[in-house]
């Protein structure tokens, strides 16, 4: 370094700061800082997890339950005489892959919650990541993104599109960061990984596809290297050919229903809608009031906002049913608001400190709102669970969820599932299980009637066929036809459990269900649950 290189140094420090030292350890320390505040976040969004027994997932104890009976197929003659193993590769199987083996040394409850700590773990982190590989420094939204792991579709249950979302960010990020140096090495691992994604659930395949395709578009329109837009995404081909494979061998098309547009609407409030309207709205507009003030003079990421912008496009071109799956436009709502958020790069002025520091504490209350109806509804879980006590081992049951639309899956009545948990304690056989050809692992040998349809007149012969029916506040008709064949036997509040009356209607039962004595059937409840 000449004399004059060295004084216009010296100079430069004194005038401007930020080449000395001081500020390498101001970045080391807001390095700290940051991850230090990411692992609050992470623990605050466990609380709710490890606090509550049973957390208001809808759909949540019909998957464990599947879990216990793929650990326990080969032990229990009866769940083997039920259901028939499925070891294809299904993308749908991220709580079968994790909980299914820990069963084998650890309780029930204890693994889900184990499962989701890893998919809160992967979602947390996966904000950090993407927000990190967009900007190239941390970017303090990925901590507010990070609470929006309690969105809707994991109050609905839907915990392997959740643990999908959080793979999803993982290896979007590890892509964006690896795209324009594609080795050998990173290419195997895109493979993996996104085989990986698959497995978890096919809308973290779909979600990944759309987020790298689009990036890798935008970036041939810059540079017209067709040789590096090939290169970026061939490692696609192989989730590709198994997701070929399984359209194939599932062979179901499914019903297409549309959502109506108040209901778009209201999907947009996916990643803070729990269970008040009302406060929901509150949260989303101060996050959006507090996204203004981010977005004066801060840097926007056009590639990853229009990503995002992608997804709401799908959104609204997508049915809510499709392929015998529901909710399907609404899996792109999640993460097109996650990219459009983690792709602003804030300025660190003090306006936008504070919208940061207020959007998180609008989001600490969000979850805290949240746990509270989870202990309510955790306590009206062990309610219903103890009606259970009528019931002898092996009864079959069929339930009947309610008929007041979106409020099934929310704090009043959303216990259709919970008594999924009798088939782990009186081995129970109901007709709600998840056990569908190309959807689960599992298979129901013979697959409940349907008894859906009241006009059907088979509809009644139907629910002869089963020993108890289930129902969660019916409609004053469908109450009055169940009290010509069954009798209330327990009641809590609009949930009744009714013992089929046999001798007022011909039962078409069958006999398969009944090849085991009770007291080989029954389990010890404490244990299994």
């Amino acid at each position: 370094m000449t004399v004059s290189q060295s004084l216009t140094r010296r100079v430069s420090c004194l005038l401007h700061p930020a080449i000395t030292g001081e500020t390498l350890q101001a970045s080391a320390a807001e390095l700290k800082t940051y991850y230090a505040m990411l692992l609050i976040v992470f623990f605050i969004i466990l609380v709710p997890i490890w606090m509550v027994k049973y957390p208001g997932m809808v759909d949540y104890p019909n998957h464990l339950t599947r879990c216990y009976i793929l650990s326990h197929y080969h032990d229990n003659p009866v769940f083997q005489q039920r259901y028939i193993l499925d070891h294809s590769p299904i993308p749908n199987l991220a709580i079968d892959l994790i909980v299914t083996p820990l069963l084998r040394i650890l309780p029930l409850i204890v693994t889900g919650k184990i499962f989701l700590s890893i998919a809160a773990a992967l979602y947390v982190f996966g904000c950090s990541a993407v927000g990190r590989a967009v900007t190239g420094k941390p970017n303090w939204l990925a901590l507010v993104c990070a609470f929006t792991f309690y969105n809707s579709p994991l109050l609905f249950g839907f915990v392997n599109y959740v643990f999908g979302v959080g793979v999803f960010l993982c290896v979007f990020a590890f892509w964006l960061q690896v795209r324009n140096a594609m080795t050998p090495l990173r290419f195997f691992l895109c493979c993996l990984l996104s085989i990986a994604a698959f497995l978890a659930h096919l809308s973290a395949i779909v979600i990944l596809g759309v987020a790298c395709v689009t990036i890798a578009l935008l970036d041939f329109v810059r540079d017209r290297r067709i040789s590096s837009l090939i290169v970026k995404l061939i490692w696609l081909g192989c989730p590709l050919l198994l997701m070929v494979g399984f359209m194939k061998s599932s062979g179901q098309v499914g019903s297409i229903a549309w959502r109506p547009l108040t209901g778009k609407l209201l999907s947009l409030l996916a990643p803070v809608r729990s269970y008040s309207l009302m406060m929901d709205l509150g949260v989303a507009v101060v996050l959006l009031f507090c996204a203004l003030l981010l977005l004066k003079k801060s840097k926007v990421h056009s590639a990853v906002a229009v990503t995002g912008l992608v997804f709401f496009i799908l959104y609204a071109a997508t049915p809510y049913a499709l392929f015998t799956a529901s909710g399907v436009d609404l899996r792109y709502v999640v993460p097109g608001f996650l990219l459009l958020a983690l792709s602003i790069e804030p300025r660190c002025g003090p306006w936008q400190k504070a919208a940061v520091a207020v959007a998180l504490a609008a989001m600490v209350i969000h979850t805290g709102r949240i746990t509270a109806n989870w202990l309510n509804i955790s306590h009206r879980s062990e309610q219903v669970l103890a009606m259970g006590l009528y019931l002898p081992a092996g009864a079959r049951i069929y339930a009947i969820e309610s008929e007041n639309g979106l409020s099934t899956k929310q704090l009043d009545s959303g216990f259709v599932h919970i008594i999924e948990f009798w088939t782990i304690s009186h081995s129970a056989d109901i007709s709600t299980l998840f056990a569908f050809p190309g959807q689960q692992p599992l298979i129901f040998r013979q697959p409940p009637c349907d008894g859906s349809e009241r006009a059907n007149p088979a509809w009644k012969q139907c629910l002869a066929s089963f020993d108890y029916i289930w129902t969660s506040d019916p409609p004053t008709l469908l109450r009055q036809e169940i009290l010509h064949i069954a009798t209330p036997v327990s009641v809590l509040e609009k949930v009744t459990l009714w013992r089929v009356n046999r001798t007022s209607v011909t039962s078409t039962a069958s006999s398969m269900y009944s090849t085991t004595p009770p007291s080989e059937r029954r389990l010890d409840i404490a244990k299994a649950y």
